[in-house]
């Protein structure tokens, strides 16, 4: 069974915060600079306070015609932030993303996050273990055959 670690192992584990009093256009300026859609909001020191998203954005601030520059992220983040540990299932991500519409899972270890995992990385993960079961099974079938296959 794949469990987090072996997708982190593939990916990397760097995680992208930002403090919960911070404004939404930090935030956002952050995402465009780390080309990323998630940041794990920190409060008190490293603690996981939440997360905020391009979607918090859009439906919080955008669409209320709210200012990025005067609202803090604390204010719009994801509070009921569901988290993994590196040693949970891939297939347990997958059902938590699919049941809860959620795009990013934070992997806290110790109450900090230690990686963002999403479901691009899942999919990613997933395809390239496929095509590797492919290939060996074609091997096997090439040898089998005696190269008649």
């Amino acid at each position: 069974m794949s469990t987090v670690k072996d997708v982190l192992d593939q990916k990397g584990r760097t995680v992208f915060s930002i403090e919960a009093e911070k404004t939404v256009l930090d935030a956002i300026e952050m995402m465009v600079a780390k080309d990323v859609a998630a940041l794990v909001v920190i409060d008190e020191g490293t603690a996981v306070a939440g997360i905020i998203t391009e979607r918090d954005y859009a439906r919080k601030v955008l669409l209320n015609e709210k200012s990025p520059k005067e609202i803090a992220v604390r204010d719009v983040m994801t509070k009921d932030v569901m988290y993994v540990r590196e040693e949970t299932l891939t297939d347990t991500c997958m059902d938590i993303m699919s049941q809860k519409n959620f795009h990013h899972l934070p992997v806290v270890d110790r109450n900090k996050a230690v990686a963002v995992i999403t479901a691009g990385d899942l999919f990613k993960y997933v395809v390239q273990k496929q095509s590797m079961t492919i290939d060996e099974l074609e091997d096997y079938i090439f040898e089998e055959t005696g190269g008649e296959g």
